[in-house]
């Protein structure tokens, strides 16, 4: 039970801070697609547009699972968005076309850390939805949930800034 919600609450936390960073800075994902070079111009606002709107309802549905009862479909959907970032993160990196993450705040560079940060969260995603039966809902508040939401808030704080923590400063002049 622990594992899997400790994974599930990761997932949500950092859906979240990602749309909070969609919301803060909505001009880093647009700049970020015409940087990479990937999507062509005319389709950077749709896409950046879909992208938070998808991140967005995915998480206010997931937000609503941990009260009512997850669903496995929201955790493959949410899976599934983050294996779309990490393939797509790969693509730029290994083309060597470079580039800011577009993550939002802190402009990090794309590279194999938000690669990997991507198919770690679709891989917890994943887990969500495979065990979704014995995930803490938030209506269970005890002791044993406070140190899931501890426990997840530290490693998805932590995985969050993984890539910036990462980052070379020699390499960002």
């Amino acid at each position: 039970m622990f594992p899997v919600s400790v994974a599930a609450y990761v997932v949500a936390l950092v859906l979240v801070i990602a749309v909070v960073e969609r919301v803060t800075a909505p001009g880093a994902l647009p700049a970020a697609l015409s940087a990479h070079g990937v999507v062509p111009r005319r389709a950077v606002a749709p896409v950046a547009a879909a992208v938070t709107v998808a991140e967005a309802v995915l998480a206010v549905l997931l937000l609503a699972g941990m009260v009512t009862g997850p669903s496995p479909l929201v955790f493959a959907g949410v899976a599934a968005l983050f294996a779309g970032y990490g393939g797509y993160a790969w693509h730029v990196t290994a083309s060597g076309r470079g580039g800011p993450c577009g993550c939002g705040g802190a402009e990090v560079p794309m590279g194999h850390w938000v690669t990997g940060r991507a198919f770690a969260l679709a891989a917890l995603a994943a887990i969500g939805a495979a065990a979704h039966d014995i995930v803490a809902p938030l209506t269970r508040f005890d002791a044993r949930l406070v140190v899931v939401l501890l426990a997840a808030a530290t490693i998805g704080t932590l995985l969050w800034h993984l890539p910036a923590a990462t980052r070379h400063p020699e390499v960002a002049r």
